[in-house]
């Protein structure tokens, strides 16, 4: 019987708190374990909390994956530009002899427009047949803008001219007619060879700055003779060939000489100078007004005078 007593006594204790759990959950909630509302209340804040500041933190992250994402194109794109750049060694290591990236520039096709009435007559009857000499290799352009122009024996080849020149084993040629590097002493070389006695009395036509013909080395090289001067009226324009010169912020930099540019031309005599200068005043350039003739120095500089 007292054990009846006692279990009796156990199971309303349990029925109370199983009606006051009831009541709670009633009043209050519970989950499934039986946790008051508080806790899943605590709980659910919690979870708000982290969904909100997982919604924060997804801009920042975004904006991280953007700027680790930019940061890497930007990687990718300096290599590709690096890879694009280019190589003055690479360019260096092309010629068997020092170059200057800077002197690595194509003389235009007007440029040897303007004076193909006179290449012309120095050979009328057959004009394809005259040999000519360009000592100064670049890209090849000489051989092709000539050739367009109908001068097929056109010696341009990647040599030390200098060498050459030295050894005194020349190519055969009736005329000479380059657009030499400005920089160094490439010009006063130049100079001292047409002038010299191994060159003789062939004609030349250099394309050189416009400010040579005042150095003391062309005065020196030119105080027996006479050359006569055409200069444009537009501008030369010169293009270094792809991948021989470092792009410039200047876009005329990049593409052209800083040195407004014209022709020196010696016909080899005085009687030959004559001739190609009545021939350039007869010439299409000449009526178009495509270029000016100078025959001297002092009408060079008269020239320059009266275009101000």
């Amino acid at each position: 019987t007292d054990s009846s007593v006692v279990m009796g006594s156990k199971s309303k204790r349990k029925r109370k708190e199983k009606d006051k759990a009831d009541e709670v959950h009633d009043k209050l909630g519970s989950d499934e374990s039986g946790k008051p509302h508080e806790t899943i209340g605590k709980r659910k804040h919690e979870d708000r909390t982290a969904n909100v500041s997982s919604t924060n933190d997804e801009p920042r992250r975004k904006k991280r994956k953007k700027r680790k994402k930019s940061k890497t194109e930007s990687v990718d794109e300096k290599e590709t530009a690096d890879a694009l750049k280019p190589s003055n060694v690479e360019v260096q290591d092309s010629f068997p002899y020092p170059t200057d990236a800077d002197d690595h520039c194509e003389s235009p096709q007007e440029a040897y427009q303007n004076v193909q009435p006179l290449l012309q007559s120095l050979q009328p009857s057959t004009p394809s047949q005259i040999q000519i000499y360009d000592p100064y290799y670049c890209a090849g352009a000489v051989s092709r803008n000539l050739h367009e122009l109908g001068f097929q024996n056109v010696y341009n080849q990647k040599e030390d001219c200098y060498k050459t020149w030295e050894s005194n084993n020349l190519p055969k040629f009736d005329v000479l007619i380059t657009n030499p590097p400005y920089s160094g002493d490439h010009i006063e070389k130049l100079m001292h060879f047409v002038t010299s006695s191994s060159f003789g009395s062939r004609p030349w036509f250099l394309l050189l700055p416009n400010w040579v013909h005042k150095k003391d080395y062309y005065l020196k090289a030119t105080r027996n003779i006479t050359p006569f001067y055409i200069v444009p009226r537009k501008r030369y324009i010169y293009k270094p060939p792809p991948g021989f010169r470092e792009a410039k912020k200047s876009d005329i930099h990049k593409k052209s000489s800083p040195f407004i540019s014209h022709w020196y031309v010696w016909g080899g005599s005085t009687t030959q100078n004559e001739r190609l200068m009545a021939c350039f005043r007869r010439s299409k350039v000449t009526r178009d007004g495509i270029c000016d003739l100078a025959r001297s120095k002092s009408a060079l500089r008269d020239l320059r005078r009266k275009k101000r």
